[in-house]
């Protein structure tokens, strides 16, 4: 049986065939994409029905977000939240708060509504929305509770002195510089030794599938049918491998998600079977990408990481600096980082990596450039992910070496005003996400929430990259917008193809899985700053329609 779905217009994201206003399924493949009169040949000769419930809608292929942590924000909805902008979660709303006093006054009630001695963790902590925040403030909240404050750029702890007692902080602050006892901060490999204890506390146990029954809904109302965990393992990962089977796993999940191991998590784990591990993942029950279920698969990728986080201004920046003088951290120091790939580059990985400032790109791209000379690869696909401050000259040359970028969407629209004044100045804060120039240089652009940094909703994130706007309103380097169709494509067929999935999703045509999103208007006649108020109907995965509500 072929079913026909009919639609007010179809844009396919295939070049070749861009408009439509049918597409026919079968077995969860596309047929063809035509209209009714052009798929007679196919109609006339085969069992069919037409499904019209979407004449008047508009149709596209199924939007992809490449680069999603779901244990990590299974961790974090466990926690409260304070953070400068608004969130809608599963089950409540998170309203933005703004200033140092209104922060202190909103943490200081939520310690207050705690029974006693139970670890206090809020996530969403920000110096430049919220002030500054160490161990003798947060003492001051309650000497006796372990309180966390977890900042909103994720990669570091702020601890009273219960917490560091509670995380263990002191014996590792003797070999670890990530950690500073006195100031009550743990970043980078500091927070990583932490999370041994806090991840127990967050998602031990039977809490981690409820919440990631949440983020299901959430992947869902933002019309993608394709998520990638880029960077996977972070809870554990037999455990989360197992957790995402069970909540993801089955037929009427209405998205398909992807397994990117992280090396460095692997590798802790699993010492020297590190890669080994991966390749039995990957081989565990077939499927056409070496897939677990029918809806979780591995992918033949692996990731790793350079410098720190953007929105913490842990990334390594180059000349001249940040304003303020402090230095960014590396993940992964600078002479390690060619060895960490190699291995995995000779096996014939794809290798991505987390980079997000310039000192930290060239870096990258050195260890690139080595290894293309060292073993020579065609269409490797290294995808740059978060792509935060870099050169024109690091443009062309990701260019020239043949990798991708793979920007947060939401970095401009929520740090371009407050990166300016003490850290990066008006001209690198203004053209961070430096999208355009990628595209005239005929480098791939795909786009990711990396939630929890940002909501999971594809088009709002495209429409911020493709728009520019700062909170205040300013449009920095209007000339590194991208255009619609190459925003669209982001979230679409270039997502796809930096996943090695474009022969499958990413656009509409004979011979591809039958992914599609269903909208109440179409992106390509309205306004670009429009493009979040667009409702989303339905997505259809494998041909089968899964109503947002």
């Amino acid at each position: 049986m072929i079913t026909v779905f009919t639609a007010a217009r179809v844009h396919t994201m295939d070049p070749s065939l861009p408009e439509a206003t049918a597409v026919a399924v079968r077995d969860g493949r596309i047929v063809e994409v035509g209209s009714l009169e052009s798929l007679q040949p196919w109609l006339s000769r085969h069992e069919h029905v037409v499904d019209d419930r979407f004449a008047d809608a508009v149709i596209l292929p199924g939007l992809i977000d490449p680069h999603v942590h779901p244990s990590m924000m299974a961790g974090l909805l466990a926690c409260e939240w304070i953070v400068a902008e608004d969130w809608d979660l599963p089950g409540r709303h998170v309203p933005a708060t703004i200033g140092e006093a209104a922060y202190l006054d909103r943490l200081c009630e939520l310690e207050a509504a705690l029974p006693s001695g139970e670890p206090l963790v809020v996530y969403g902590h920000h110096p430049q929305f919220h002030g500054p925040i160490d161990r003798a403030v947060l003492d001051g909240v309650s000497p006796d509770r372990p309180i966390v404050v977890w900042p909103r750029g994720y990669h570091e702890f702020r601890c009273n002195s219960r917490a560091l007692e509670w995380l263990d902080a002191e014996e590792a602050a003797a070999w670890d510089p990530y950690i500073d006892l006195e100031s009550g901060r743990m970043w980078e490999s500091g927070m990583a030794w932490g999370m041994r204890v806090l991840n127990r506390h967050l998602i031990g146990g039977d809490r981690l599938e409820p919440l990631l029954r949440g983020i299901a809904d959430m992947v869902h109302r933002g019309g993608a049918t394709t998520i990638c965990d880029a960077g996977f393992g972070i809870g554990g990962p037999d455990r989360d491998l197992e957790a995402f089977c069970d909540v993801y796993g089955g037929s009427t999940t209405p998205f398909r998600t992807f397994i990117m191991p992280s090396a460095m998590v692997f590798e802790r784990v699993f010492k020297d079977e590190a890669r080994n591990r991966m390749e039995a993942m990957a081989a565990s029950a077939g499927g056409s990408a070496g897939g677990s279920t029918e809806r979780v698969q591995h992918l033949r990728s692996v990731k790793f990481y350079a410098d720190g986080s953007f929105m913490s201004q842990l990334c390594q920046v180059g000349e001249p600096g940040f304003i303020d003088g402090h230095e960014g951290a590396w993940m992964t120091e600078p002479d390690i980082l060619v060895l960490r790939i190699r291995p995995y580059w000779e096996a014939g990985y794809q290798i991505n990596v987390h980079v997000t400032g310039d000192a930290g790109l060239e870096v990258t791209l050195d260890a690139i450039d080595t290894l293309l000379h060292e073993t020579p690869r065609f269409d490797h696909r290294t995808v740059i992910h978060h792509f935060a401050v870099s050169t024109q000259a690091q443009v062309r040359r990701i260019a020239a070496l043949g990798c991708a970028v793979q920007p947060n969407g939401y970095y401009m629209a929520q740090f371009g005003d407050v990166m300016v004044d003490e850290w990066l100045g008006t001209e690198r804060a203004g053209l961070i996400t430096r999208v355009g120039s990628a595209r005239r240089h005929g480098v791939s652009v795909a786009l990711h929430s990396d939630l929890p940094m940002g909501p999971l909703l594809p088009l709002r994130g495209a429409s911020l990259l493709a728009t520019r706007r700062t909170a205040s309103g300013r449009v920095p380097a209007p000339t590194e917008c991208l255009s619609p169709y190459d925003a669209m494509a982001a979230v679409t067929i270039e997502a796809a193809w930096q996943l090695r999935l474009d022969h499958e999703i990413g656009s509409l045509a004979a011979g591809k899985l039958a992914d599609l999103v269903v909208l109440d208007g179409d992106p390509f006649e309205l306004d670009l700053a429009d493009w979040p108020d667009i409702p989303i109907r339905a997505t259809v995965v494998g041909g089968e329609v899964f109503p947002v509500a």
